[in-house]
């Protein structure tokens, strides 16, 4: 072969060569990875983040992919969230918008670029008293050994409404597990659980007569004039527990997504559509979403989201024809 040729073939084989390597630089390039916290693993509601990043990874093959990142809990997904350590995390709602607009215990550390992709799902939280300690009011607290669950979202809340309502239970420090067996001794006479038919209120309702406070309406309005946005509630039916002997207001949360702002528009609306379609599916095997009404995204984020929704999910519910309330847009699509 005459050396022309040679080099010719070489110089056909590199421009292929070439553009093998462009193909695949691109074709890696356009996939997004993305960093979404959960909770602990010891956790059952680590696995709801689980089914959505599979869903999304499912739907979006070579274009997204998640991976789930354990953490200790929702409190910190906004630390990690405001330090961009993940993409998204979630959160309760009145923490989020706390953390957004940096107030109460987010007091100094804003974060002006949190943003939201749903309003989640609702989840009660049951004052539990023992039925023999003769406390039948929020407003018999004051003084009673009550154990609480420090760096838990439900004991923030719970926290934060005593505060509000000038209640001073004597708290005793302790984890949830230690919780159950400290009332079965006596050793506190009230306590906190989130959840609906939660185990470890069963597990009490098997060994004691207990009773679970009631929440009013003035009690809400007073926690949400001292702590804005903080007081959400949740009529529990009769019959959730043996304790529960007709519909009540509870206090609860509801557990949103949030996102970083800078997470590109596109790949946050893939992100919502692939759960909004396949939320269904996710409910099924979760019976804490479908209890909180997970399944209705666009009713659960207008009713109770305060922090602007991501562009990207905008930009979806938009779509399916969803009427945001202004203070969901965003600042950047207002300019």
């Amino acid at each position: 072969m005459c050396l022309k040729g040679l080099v010719v073939k070489l110089s056909i084989l590199l421009s292929m060569l070439s553009f093998i390597f462009v193909s695949i630089s691109e074709a890696l390039a356009k996939k997004y990875y993305i960093k979404w916290g959960a909770t602990s693993v010891r956790s059952g509601l680590y696995a709801n983040t689980v089914a959505m990043a599979r869903v999304v990874n499912r739907a979006y093959p070579g274009e997204i992919e998640v991976v789930v990142v354990e953490t200790g809990g929702y409190l910190e997904n906004l630390s990690r969230l405001q330090r961009k350590a993940i993409h998204i995390g979630p959160a309760d709602a009145s923490a989020g918008y706390a953390n957004y607009m940096g107030i109460i215990d987010f007091q100094g550390k804003a974060n002006p670029n949190l943003r939201a992709l749903w309003g989640g799902y609702i989840t009660p939280i049951h004052i539990v008293v023992n039925a023999k300690a003769g406390i039948n009011s929020v407003y018999d607290l004051n003084g009673v050994p009550f154990a609480m669950n420090p760096g838990t979202t439900s004991g923030r809340l719970v926290d934060l409404f005593f505060k509000a309502l000038e209640v001073k239970p004597n708290y005793k420090m302790m984890g949830i597990g230690a919780s159950v067996d400290a009332m079965k001794s006596g050793a506190v006479k009230a306590w906190f659980k989130a959840g609906f038919k939660d185990a470890a209120i069963l597990e009490l309702e098997s060994t004691m007569d207990i009773k679970i406070l009631p929440i009013t309406k003035e009690m809400i309005d007073r926690f949400n004039k001292v702590y804005p946005g903080q007081g959400l509630t949740i009529t529990i039916p009769a019959g959730l527990f043996k304790a529960v002997k007709s519909p009540q207001l509870s206090l609860a949360y509801v557990v949103a997504d949030f996102v970083d702002k800078d997470v590109p528009e596109d790949v946050v609306y893939k992100i919502v559509k692939a759960v909004y379609n396949h939320r269904k599916e996710i409910v099924a095997t979760n019976p804490t979403l479908k209890e909180g009404q997970f399944e209705d995204m666009c009713g659960m984020t207008v009713k109770y989201l305060r922090v602007p929704l991501h562009s990207g999910a905008v930009r979806f519910y938009r779509e399916i024809g969803c009427k945001l309330p202004d203070h969901l847009i965003p600042p950047e699509m207002k300019r």
